[in-house]
């Protein structure tokens, strides 16, 4: 049984300017938690689309999401058109970018790139957006989807655990690296203090060795761009 004495959050609303279908016929649809702490509600009209959400949430540069916005465009009132962008990611630096997801089959007859130049050129206009970009399946990086996913796994706080984990992150002398099984013994919470080492790996308080997919016997070592201690509950 879940001890809930304490009580629980739900994830926030999804913020999408339209929902997406609950069921296709030629393709999935899918809804998700991402963000941090308990989480906020996303949808996706394909797994392509949901792929992206998930690696632009593991992205450190990007501070929020919000996916199916509406963009509505022209030259006059009577005469308006409007187009759903997938995503649109806000950066750390408030630069904003408005995302088309579409798979790379869908592009061959060059008919959607000509339609997207010209929505493109009205986000200038109307200055939706600093930047209008398109991503594709050709943009997926199966290493990088594998651990944007254990990223999202673990986006809920554990103040104890955390603690525990940066404590050992910060007991690394300047460029040793351990595997994350080993810093997760010296936690001594097990399957708690593994998930916090992951979430400092998310915020990019340690980083990995080697390239690849994120497992028990990873190298890593502290990151010293950033202060895990700004994380620790008093």
């Amino acid at each position: 049984m879940f001890d809930i004495s304490g009580g629980i959050l739900l994830p926030n609303p999804s913020v999408a300017d339209r929902n997406v279908p609950l069921a296709s016929k030629g393709h999935c649809t899918g809804l998700a938690v991402l963000g941090e702490g308990e989480g906020t509600r996303v949808q996706a009209e394909s797994w392509l689309e949901l792929c992206h959400l998930m690696l632009l949430n593991a992205d450190e540069e990007v501070a929020e999401l919000a996916e199916q916005q509406r963009f509505t465009f022209g030259d006059h009132e009577d005469d308006l058109r409007e187009h759903i962008f997938d995503v649109v990611a806000t950066l750390q630096d408030g630069y904003r970018i408005a995302y088309t997801i579409k798979p790379e089959i869908r592009l061959v007859s060059g008919v959607f790139l000509e339609e997207m130049a010209e929505v493109a050129w009205w986000v200038r206009e109307y200055d939706y957006a600093d930047d209008v970009q398109l991503l594709t399946d050709a943009d997926i990086d199966q290493i990088e989807l594998r651990n944007a996913q254990m990223f999202a796994a673990v986006r809920e706080a554990d103040p104890e655990a955390d603690d525990a984990a940066t404590r050992a992150i910060e007991a690394l002398p300047e460029g040793a690296c351990r595997s994350l099984r080993d810093l997760t013994i010296d936690t001594g919470m097990k399957a708690r203090g593994y998930s916090a080492l992951i979430r400092l790996l998310r915020r990019g308080f340690a980083v990995q060795i080697e390239r690849g997919i994120i497992r028990p016997a990873t190298l890593i070592k502290r990151s010293y761009r950033l202060q895990p201690t700004v994380y620790r509950t008093a």
